[in-house]
């Protein structure tokens, strides 16, 4: 693990919804706010390499974030070591994790 437990610090990247085509709406992740959130505990959880038809790397990470953090969505990214992490599914909710507890958050990187 880079750090120790409750110490690392993550930044939350939030884009806003703008116009896109053909009447959608996405986001404009060059226009995002970045919420830099300390006492996190991030550590990896896998990584898978495949190689067909190219090569291509998918790491996970596991994120904890402290009960005071602000809440997470699916719709955001994280910035953590270095790297860009989507935020794969779902966070599971502070109720569900104990009343001490912050949002569980599984992160994503596909690379290549």
């Amino acid at each position: 693990m880079p750090g120790h437990i409750g110490r690392q610090t993550i930044v939350l990247v939030d884009a806003p919804l703008v116009a896109g085509d053909y009447n959608t709406r996405v986001r404009d992740w060059a226009h995002a706010t970045r919420t830099p959130v300390y006492g996190c505990t991030v550590d990896y959880a896998s990584s898978t390499e495949s190689k067909d038809a190219k090569d291509q790397t998918v790491t996970a990470a596991q994120l904890s974030m402290p009960r005071r953090a602000p809440r997470v969505s699916e719709w955001q990214r994280v910035e953590w070591d270095g790297r860009t992490w989507e935020v794969d599914g779902v966070p599971l909710d502070v109720q569900e994790a104990g009343p001490l507890s912050g949002q569980t958050v599984r992160l994503l990187e596909v690379a290549g």
